[in-house]
């Protein structure tokens, strides 16, 4: 897996092993973060059998897994960390999944031309931690047949706040992750350039989450 692009968001420098494991224990006592869940039971709701998922910054597969269990046919997920990735391809195996779950290490941008398309495509907090925003949800849309969810940080004051916060932490401490706060505006203009229409599923204090369908006559 080390043979692929690399992804320089800098994510690699907090999401080692230990946090690979911590959240592997984490969604096996309580299931997935509550926006994780919201997406996946909007996804469900839209129907999944026999459905293919591409799941972008997969993490440890927890949308990967629950989405196998409601009727997909196959999974695949890019994440930036061989960590992580690690961890999923072990809980594929333990879950009996090993044959319809594959994830690849590396920058999504950079491996979106060997990614074959999926029926949804997926998000969950990762555009945040991505700087150039346009070109990961075009590669991201043009993988997609069906729809694409996304959860992100909502534009709010004390979003701001806490992206300046964090990112005067990073910047103290030489580690190049960045918390990005792209304008919802924006996400919605280059997917809808796309062919895909919004629809809001649900929001927090810190996120949105949403699911874009593909327009009808698009492709």
């Amino acid at each position: 897996m080390s043979d692929r692009p690399p992804c320089d968001c800098g994510c690699a420098n907090i999401f080692g092993a230990r946090e690979a494991q911590d959240d592997l224990k984490r969604y096996r006592r309580d299931g997935a973060a509550s926006t994780t869940k919201a997406l996946i039971e909007a996804i469900v709701a839209e129907g999944i059998q026999g459905a293919t998922l591409l799941d972008i910054g997969g993490g440890i597969g927890a949308i990967a897994f629950e989405l196998l269990a409601a009727g997909a046919v196959r999974a695949e997920s890019v994440d930036a960390t061989e960590a992580y990735t690690t961890v999923s391809h072990e809980e594929a195996e333990r879950r009996g999944l090993g044959e319809r779950f594959t994830g690849r290490v590396g920058d999504f941008v950079a491996l979106a031309p060997e990614i074959e398309p999926a029926d949804v495509v997926t998000l969950d907090k990762v555009v945040c931690c991505y700087a150039d925003m346009p070109a990961l949800v075009e590669r991201a849309a043009e993988r997609a047949r069906r729809m694409i969810g996304l959860v992100f940080p909502r534009e709010t004051w004390w979003n701001r706040v806490a992206a300046r916060v964090l990112d005067a932490w990073s910047w103290l401490t030489r580690d190049p992750v960045r918390w990005r706060l792209h304008r919802p505006a924006d996400i919605d203009r280059v997917l809808a350039g796309a062919g895909f229409e919004r629809h809001d599923v649900s929001r927090d204090l810190i996120w949105h989450v949403v699911l874009y369908r593909r327009s009808a006559g698009t492709s």
